[in-house]
């Protein structure tokens, strides 16, 4: 999440001001600068406070008061900016090109700051890292079992997903063994087999899409087991794939995108195992759904677990696990999390004091809500409705 220089947090390096061109009894010098560079290596400082004003594009400003600019932060710069004599600062472009307009003293003194260990200091933009351009097939294959495939290759890319039974795949004379809930992914040019064990069926989801990804051998090669959110995605899929609603292709598209990310990201993130039986899944939601909304309606109160627990007669373990396994959360940190939500709501609508919403909430003291605020979204009550009115 960026910070804006109408954030609270600016305010030890500058402030908001009403206009950059305010007439003061010093002269002023002025000059614009043209950006193009997501990164820089060295900082500006000035024994004299600088005016800054953004002309055009998005600008991201970079801050240091270290003395050796070893510890910097970054903030988009909004409205017209004042930045403090001594501040070592720079800009980079967001947008492809932008113009700053900056004032100052005339008689004030420029100087150059290297950034820490000339190092440069730069702007990774939120681009795409790869991209699933076409879904040539889908289809839904159910194999006898002793089904021979020979094999074949083809310049697209290929997965398997094994709804019921095992299959057995050599991938370029690997082989491999898939079970019940298992995947793999065939990339363009890699020859594979496919057979069924002598004794069982099989039932596979087989999906062909057309994709760019840099790194393909990151996700080849290895059998993926489906925890819950790859099972969702897959679910997502499946579903908007018998519907004819208008932009429903995009939305084939992002799930199956959705699904290759989670499959990217499989050895860094833990997820929760499948429900065993549609059944138990949707009980589960049916459920969950029930204690979200009792827990939405009792907010203003000092909810507890204990309460939850004898009012749906379900266990202290069954709902953790029910919290953990769908929402990837305890009830205890949902419910805070919900109330520090909804305290955020309150200070906007700015009708009731800091003192009055923790104690609308049911936090114990307002100290309590003032650290439980901070922790959550790393600035105080206080500190947050200052914000709202620059």
């Amino acid at each position: 999440m960026f910070n804006k220089t109408t954030s609270f947090i600016f305010n030890k390096y500058g402030e908001i001001v009403n206009d950059l061109t305010r007439r003061q009894s010093i002269k002023m010098t002025h000059s614009v600068l043209k950006l193009k560079d997501k990164e820089f290596t060295s900082y500006y400082t000035y024994n004299s406070d600088v005016y800054v004003k953004v002309l055009s594009g998005i600008v991201m400003l970079v801050v240091s008061k270290d003395e050796k600019a070893e510890e910097f932060e970054r903030f988009v710069i909004h409205r017209f900016i004042k930045i403090k004599k001594g501040v070592k600062f720079n800009f980079i472009t967001i947008t492809q090109t932008s113009k700053v307009e900056l004032e100052t003293d005339f008689k004030a003194k420029k100087t150059y700051v290297k950034t820490y260990d000339g190092n440069p200091i730069s702007y990774e933009p939120i681009i795409p890292t790869f991209s699933v351009k076409e879904i040539l097939g889908y289809y839904y294959q159910v194999r006898n079992a002793s089904y021979t495939f020979p094999g074949e290759q083809h310049n697209y890319w290929e997965l398997t997903f094994i709804d019921n039974g095992e299959l057995a795949t050599t991938v370029d004379d690997e082989e491999y063994r898939l079970d019940e809930m298992d995947l793999i992914l065939y990339a363009p040019g890699q020859f594979h087999t496919q057979k069924t064990g002598d004794a069982q069926s099989c039932s596979y989801l087989t999906i062909l899409f057309d994709m760019d990804i840099p790194d393909s051998y990151l996700i080849t090669n290895r059998v993926y087991h489906a925890h819950r959110d790859i099972h969702n995605a897959l679910n997502n899929f499946i579903k908007v794939s018998n519907n004819e609603m208008l932009y429903d292709s995009e939305l084939m598209i992002c799930y199956i995108k959705e699904l290759l990310i989670k499959i990217l990201q499989y050895d860094f993130l833990s997820s929760s195992p499948v429900a065993s039986t549609p059944m138990q899944q949707r009980f589960e939601n049916e459920l969950l759904n029930e204690i979200v909304i009792y827990i939405n309606d009792t907010i203003y109160e000092q909810l507890t677990i204990e309460e939850i627990c004898n009012r749906f007669s379900i266990s202290r373990s069954s709902l953790q696990t029910l919290f953990k396994n769908n929402l990837g959360t305890a009830p205890k940190q949902y419910i805070s999390d919900l109330k520090l939500k909804k305290s955020k709501l309150l200070i906007k609508e700015s009708v009731y004091t800091i003192s009055e919403i923790s104690s609308m909430l049911g936090f114990t003291s307002i100290h309590y809500f003032s650290r439980k605020f901070k922790q959550q979204f790393g600035i105080t009550p206080t500190d947050y409705a200052k914000t709202i009115y620059n």
